[in-house]
């Protein structure tokens, strides 16, 4: 059946003008917005750390913010990355929480590529793995930040299979976290101490946005949405039509006419896109490139 997830992603909107520690602004914002019961909650990097010249310092609440996340994700039952400075083996590291939905800890990610002034200032260290999570209803991933300027963490990630990536991060990101998600075809979630956290299509388009004034954003995507090049499958809208005229509205389609490219979605619970495609007898974009692939290497060898 249809994968949908839906996601309620912050930004550090929520925190401009207000007076407190960030740590009980974004726990008051998330109570606000957790009537929208979304299945993940994503926070922004670090952001329980006070910044340049507050004396709250994220490491030094790592426990407390882990116990609050983890009592509101148990109480909504939903799933919460967030990242924090967090102590680990005598070593200050820059990591991102997957919290469970029963509030249990299923594991972090740390960052690969701290800036140095993380380095210098506050003598973090560099992560070194590059873990996916299962969860009930997919494999996710977590980057960074600054992981934005590694193609190779972005890689490993698609590598590992995974669907949908988080991105806490201190700055909004822009082009190349849609360029990510074209490449390797996930979708992204970012979160920021800025105005714009994102939800990002695997085509690479913006689905959703926080903004200035809004501190938060929500929407749905579905992990079994597929690509397809039109090359797949002969006359694209003669197969177009065909799907429509035996499923209409229960499944949605859509045309990137510049690229030749469309996608597909399930709406129907007893349909899946692999159905269909096995129906209809076309393949989805990267099945159908490591075929031409292959017919490349096919005739290169008999030349």
């Amino acid at each position: 059946m249809p994968r949908k997830v839906l996601i309620c992603t912050l930004s550090g909107a929520v925190t401009r003008n207000r007076e407190g520690r960030k740590l009980d602004i974004y726990l008051e914002l998330l109570e606000d917005v957790a009537s929208l019961r979304p299945d993940v909650f994503c926070l922004p990097e670090c952001f329980a750390d006070g910044g340049a010249g507050s004396p709250v310092r994220s490491e030094d609440i790592a426990e407390e913010t882990l116990a609050a996340l983890s009592a509101f994700a148990k109480k909504t039952r939903a799933y919460v990355v967030a990242g924090s400075y967090e102590r680990l083996g005598g070593e200050t590291c820059n990591v991102a929480w997957l919290i469970g939905r029963d509030g249990a800890l299923l594991g972090r990610y740390i960052k690969n590529h701290p800036v140095d002034n993380e380095h210098k200032r506050r003598g973090v260290m560099s992560g070194t793995d590059v873990p996916v999570f299962d969860l009930d209803f997919g494999r996710v991933g977590v980057a960074i930040c600054f992981d934005i300027g590694w193609p190779g963490v972005w890689r490993e990630l698609a590598d590992k299979g995974a669907e949908l990536v988080f991105w806490p991060s201190m700055y909004d990101g822009g082009f190349p976290l849609q360029s990510y998600a074209w490449t390797h075809g996930y979708y992204i979630v970012s979160s920021s101490w800025d105005s714009h956290s994102r939800i990002i299509d695997k085509t690479g388009r913006v689905l959703h946005s926080s903004s200035y004034w809004q501190g938060w954003t929500f929407g749905e995507v579905d992990l079994e949405k597929e690509i397809f090049h039109v090359g797949s499958c002969g006359h694209r809208d003669e197969i177009i039509r065909k799907i429509l005229r035996k499923y209409g509205r229960g499944v949605t389609i859509e045309s990137l006419t510049e690229e030749s490219y469309f996608t597909l979605e399930s709406d129907i619970a007893e349909v899946t896109v692999p159905d269909i495609m096995k129906e209809f007898g076309f393949l989805n974009f990267r099945d159908f490139h490591a075929r031409q692939t292959e017919y490349q290497k096919m005739h290169e060898a008999n030349l």
